[in-house]
């Protein structure tokens, strides 16, 4: 707790980002890592293969643009490094231990990619209209960009700072939940270059006999075509947990994604017409 304590004020992070639980929870996780080092392995190892496998598509290899970088623990980092002129690695917080690469054409960006959260952090009680960023879509020399375990993870700590900060009724939220997916699918999809997205497909509850008693859709039904390849990550095991139950993810890499969706974009301001 000291270590975690001390991570937390020696780490870089803009005010609200440390005020919505951003900076907490990157520190949290680390902290997993640390302790499910081996049963997170695999994991890391097969998103490492499916991003080399991935950049293969690259028929230049001026700069890469990783988004949702957090710890580097699965990122091929040196064989990226030697492979792009410039890697440029996106996230909300950037633990102080991912920076000591030695590599000067890696970069750092603090930035949230969904362009909302330092709005919601101010005003939690009128959320944003649906909205699509064009960060980085300018940037003629990107050749390759990656989202990478970050999809899934969008909506997680804005729901829990909304819901301790407003009243905004469960519909409304899973709405909003959604609609930030959607939008971070449609921002990757603009991209002229190859891109490829790695995240969670399902999140599952084993019991101790290793039966699934439970599976949620974290991405709300947003992704019907076919990934790659996928995999088993093996999140929380019940040791982790201290109860009689494993947590883990199903986690799917798709290969030069592009988002093909018809579902319409429901704005939070329409449920509520719609309800009085």
């Amino acid at each position: 707790m000291i270590t975690e304590f001390i991570t937390s004020l020696l780490t870089p992070a803009p005010k609200w980002s440390k005020h919505m639980g951003f900076l907490n929870e990157s520190i949290a996780i680390e902290a997993r890592a640390r302790r499910c080092r081996e049963v997170w392995k695999p994991h890391q190892q097969k998103t490492k293969e499916s991003i080399l496998d991935a950049i293969k598509a690259c028929d230049r290899t001026r700069t890469i643009l990783v988004v949702g970088s957090g710890s580097c623990l699965d990122i091929p980092l040196t064989e990226l490094a030697r492979i792009f002129e410039r890697v440029i690695l996106v996230d909300i917080i950037h633990p102080l231990k991912a920076k000591k690469h030695g590599f000067n054409h890696v970069t750092h960006i603090t930035l949230d990619i969904t362009g909302q959260m330092e709005a919601l952090y101010h005003n939690p009680t009128s959320l944003p209209e649906f909205y699509v960023p064009d960060l980085y879509h300018d940037f003629s020399d990107i050749d390759f960009v990656l989202s990478l375990n970050l999809a899934s993870q969008l909506p997680i700590m804005p729901i829990k700072y909304l819901m301790h900060k407003s009243s905004l009724d469960e519909n409304i939220l899973n709405q909003f939940a959604k609609n930030l997916i959607k939008a971070h699918f449609l921002w990757l999809s603009g991209f002229k270059c190859p891109t490829a997205l790695i995240c969670d497909k399902t999140w599952e509850k084993l019991d101790l006999s290793g039966k699934t008693i439970e599976i949620d859709d974290p991405l709300y039904g947003l992704i019907p075509q076919k990934n790659t390849w996928e995999w088993y990550w093996d999140v929380a095991p019940a040791y982790e947990t201290g109860t009689e139950f494993t947590h883990r993810n199903r986690v799917g890499y798709w290969s030069n994604f592009r988002f093909i969706d018809s579902d319409n974009i429901i704005a939070w301001s329409d449920i509520q017409n719609n309800k009085r």
